[in-house]
Order: C-alpha cells, then structure tokens, then sequence
C-alpha cells in the first residue's frame, strides 16, 4: 500500500478512536483527510502544518491507542521527509512528553499488579 493510502488509513483509524471523547481530534483527521487526498506526494505534507498537528494532537490527549497511532505516524511523516524542518522542535517535545508520560503509566500499572 502507498504511503499516502496507509496515512490516510491512519487518520481514519484516528478519527474512530477519537470519535466521542476527543472530537477536536476526529474533525481534525477527518480535515487532514481532505486535504490529504488534494495532495500528490508525501513532500507536499510538509507544507501543510495541520496534517502534523493532529498527530501531535492525538499524542496530547494521554490516551494509548491515539498516542500509538499518533507516534506511529510521526514516525512514518518522518522517514518520508514529509515533516518541515520547523515542526521538528514541536515534535521532539511532544516525544519527550508522550514518553516520560507514558514511562510512568507502565510503571504505575507494573506496580498495581504486583500488589494484587
């Protein structure tokens, strides 16, 4: 499948999952999806800063299943080039955050069952 068609497939996954709780997150995929489609190649997503934003949303928002589709596809804007070089200060704090986070959540949750 084509980067663009599994990026698209992502942002659709987000909007699901984002559905109820986060409904910022889902109009946000469901308009990266639009604007996904106008585009040609995955160079043009680095000019558009609201694809990026929403996967930086989906990590913000502290729950797993966004923050793991959100990661994922940061990993995959990256690898294609399809980041601008100014969002990447943005994206490594977002990063950090979601891993320091999300570090101790797991640690918590080891934690809770061993008391159990």
């Amino acid at each position: 499948m084509a980067f663009m068609a599994v990026l698209e497939s992502d942002l659709r996954a987000l909007s699901t999952e984002a559905r109820r709780r986060y409904p910022a997150v889902k109009d946000g995929a469901e308009h990266a999806i639009l604007k996904l489609r106008s585009l040609s190649s995955p160079s043009e997503i680095a000019h558009h800063e609201d694809i990026v934003r929403i996967f930086l949303m989906a990590c913000e928002v502290k729950t797993v299943k966004l923050s793991v589709i959100g990661l994922s596809c940061l990993q995959k804007l990256i690898s294609h080039d399809a980041v601008a070089p100014s969002a990447l200060k943005e994206i490594l704090a977002t990063l950090k955050d979601v891993s320091s986070t999300k570090f101790v959540l797991y640690n918590m949750t080891i934690a809770r069952s061993k008391r159990i």
